[in-house]
């Protein structure tokens, strides 16, 4: 989806400041600012990449701090917040921001006109920054100072001894390797240059978002010196930023990921918007580290998390016919099972995976039982997960699954008053913030039809013993599922049954997961009820209430330090995702046309006006659950993009 920006859009620095520019080079790395280049995050920055013997993504260079001379005056093009103070205030000479595949930045000063586009290339760690020189009655000279910070992106850094601030010449360009054990800086031009080695600290820039998020928020940057490039009308000067030595020209590999870029915005060419701009999107969210694909959870602070990958494969690959690269995540993933669990993390970068929950080994066969739908291939299904899944039944009936229990009844238990073991799984102040131990919901509709899609699919490879074990548990568990869930106060779900047999009567979202999956326990005759309540009590036009608002602990304001926005991060924000559970949902007891109509009547300002307003052509992480509906959290979450793009193909399928 094409957006362009005009002066006065962006002169607002209120409007202009909320809305961020992603680009990816699909190996992990990625740039990231402002659309005015005033970063506001300590995440923003043109090269931020990770480093594989640390673990870590790091923030290598932040930004090209440029200045055009005009007959003896210069005139600075970038922003930055300071104490206090906007310096220097280069958005006031921007004419126009566009930003389709690439973000296109148009700068007017007087008669002069100069365009900037940022692009990043696709399997390399390298970035470039053009410049155009439109229009222009006089020479300029173009004056351009690399910042970098060199730090990971988590920490800020400050002005140093340790740096190794020499610049070593290279062609049109320079060499400096700061820190031991990071990797070196290559800067060049496309054209004839002269760099000028005049190492120094610019201090004390601000990031915005990090002093409302409750973080550090200052940070001192360093600078090795100053390109000057001169420059008339029609001249093209192009900077790359690489940390790899490489004889290719940088204008020949401009032109070449130029090219593969164009490629993937053309394979998408043929969709409708915005399902296009979805799936355009959803690039930046499939990397590749050390030869291994897996899904970036959201920008710009998620790594590889569990349920986000294993939710998000339909609709980031089996739209998009690339069954492929989901079987390879799934498969993949499936190594590192572990006494029947499954990390909730994954450490793409080294080994240190986490297993901190109850259901993502469940959410694991859901996504193999989807991806089998589409693959359609019960060769691949044995050969690949057969064993595994039956394992991990195995696993949790004999006990061997760490703090899960399945009773007697078929139910299943996990945790303590001190775990937070689900989806939502924040703590505060050193406790769950929403504690949700005893038997829940969603991991007992889950249970359900993980043992029923393992009766369908691998009948032929259990035991007797084994067939009729998991069958008596279903079976139990199908009977037992509405006596010990259903609340005729609500007449819907509770959320949690705790040991002591007590109801958790919270009204959230998780119930839809009883009524959406493939295998539900839940009558037909029950469906209608639980949706009626679910729309009375958490539809909003950006997704789903966590918490009715009816209820004594529903939050509505998520701000604060960690603790305060962990607390209200799943007692009432708005998750998009849950539109795609509640499509299958309606799509059990309402003809498509019928569902087609409430979902894009309900959710559409989430597709035809938030993909411009925050993070440019991504949805964000969650919204507040009153009005008007403030994004908050990562500006880009791969869950929110691939449930949206699933329901909108389904429906237009339909």
């Amino acid at each position: 989806m094409k957006i362009k920006l005009d002066r006065n859009e962006v002169l607002n620095l209120e409007y202009s400041l909320k809305k961020e520019y992603l680009l990816s080079n699909g190996m992990g790395s990625y740039a990231s600012s402002t659309i005015i280049d005033c970063h506001t995050r300590k995440y923003h920055g043109l090269l931020v990449t990770p480093i594989l013997q640390f673990g870590k993504m790091y923030n290598l260079l932040s930004k090209l701090e440029t200045a055009v001379e005009i007959e003896g005056r210069d005139f600075r093009l970038n922003t930055n917040k300071h104490p206090g103070v906007f310096a220097p205030t280069g958005h006031q000479y921007i004419d126009s921001f566009e930003l389709d595949s690439m973000p296109v930045t148009t700068y007017r000063i007087g008669d002069i006109t100069i365009s900037k586009t940022i692009l990043m290339s696709q399997g390399r760690e390298s970035v470039f920054v053009k410049y155009e020189v439109l229009s222009a009655t006089v020479p300029l000279l173009f004056k351009v100072s690399p910042l970098l910070a060199y730090r990971e992106i988590h920490a800020l850094s400050a002005e140093n001894m340790n740096i190794r601030p020499r610049a070593f010449s290279e062609k049109n360009g320079f060499k400096i390797d700061p820190y031991e054990g990071l990797p070196p800086l290559f800067v060049e031009t496309s054209g004839k240059s002269t760099f000028f080695p005049s190492p120094v600290w610019w201090n004390s820039i601000e990031y915005l978002k990090e002093r409302n998020r409750g973080y550090d928020y200052q940070e001192d940057l360093f600078c090795p010196g100053l390109f000057e490039i001169k420059a008339k009308k029609g001249d093209t000067i192009i900077i790359r930023a690489t940390t790899h030595k490489t004889r290719e020209t940088v204008a020949k590999e401009w032109t070449e990921a130029e090219r593969a870029q164009a490629l993937i915005t053309k394979s998408f060419a043929k969709e409708s918007e915005p399902i296009r701009t979805l799936k355009q999107s959803s690039k930046n969210y499939t990397i590749v580290y050390s030869k291994k694909k897996a899904v970036r959870a959201g920008y710009h602070w998620y790594r590889a998390l569990g349920r986000d990958t294993l939710m998000s494969l339909p609709g980031l690959f089996n739209g998009r016919d690339d069954k492929e690269t989901a079987l390879d995540i799934l498969t993949r993933y499936a190594k590192y099972e572990r006494n029947g669990l499954l990390p909730d993390i994954l450490d793409t970068l080294g080994e240190n995976h986490v297993y901190n929950n109850a259901d993502v080994s469940l959410l694991f066969i859901l996504a193999v039982q989807r991806w089998s739908d589409i693959a359609n291939d019960k060769k691949a299904l044995d050969k690949n997960f057969s064993t595994l899944i039956l394992k991990i039944i195995s696993d949790i009936l004999d006990g061997k699954a760490e703090n899960i229990r399945v009773e007697s009844n078929g139910i299943i238990y996990t945790g303590s008053p001190f775990t937070a073991l689900t989806w939502m799984n924040g703590y505060s102040y050193g406790r769950p913030a929403t504690p949700r131990n005893g038997a829940a919901v969603e991991i007992n509709a889950l249970w359900y039809n993980a043992l029923r899609f393992a009766l369908e699919a691998f009948q032929d490879k259990m035991e007797p013993a084994e067939l009729d074990s998991i069958q008596n548990v279903a079976d139990r568990l199908e009977k037992n599922f509405m006596g010990c869930f259903w609340s005729n106060y609500l007449n819907c779900l509770c959320d949690v049954v705790r040991e002591d047999g007590t109801q958790d009567l919270s009204i959230r979202p998780n119930q839809l997961f009883a009524i959406a999956l493939p295998y539900s326990p839940v009558p037909d005759s029950a469906i209608t009820p639980i949706i009626t309540v679910v729309r009375k009590h958490l539809v909003t036009p950006y997704g789903f209430r966590t918490l009715s608002p009816s209820d004594r602990d529903y939050k509505p304001i998520y701000a604060g330090g960690v603790d305060e926005r962990d607390a209200a991060a799943h007692q009432g924000m708005v998750y998009p995702w849950f539109i795609g559970i509640y499509m299958d949902a309606l799509l059990k007891v309402f003809p498509p046309s019928v569902v087609s109509k409430e979902i894009k009547e309900t959710f559409s300002s989430l597709w035809d006006d938030h993909l411009s307003r925050y993070g440019l052509n991504q949805i964000s992480e969650m919204f507040s659950p009153n009005p008007p509906y403030i994004a908050k959290g990562c500006m880009g979450h791969a869950l929110n993009l691939a449930e949206i793009t699933r329901v909108l193909e389904t429906l237009q399928k339909s």
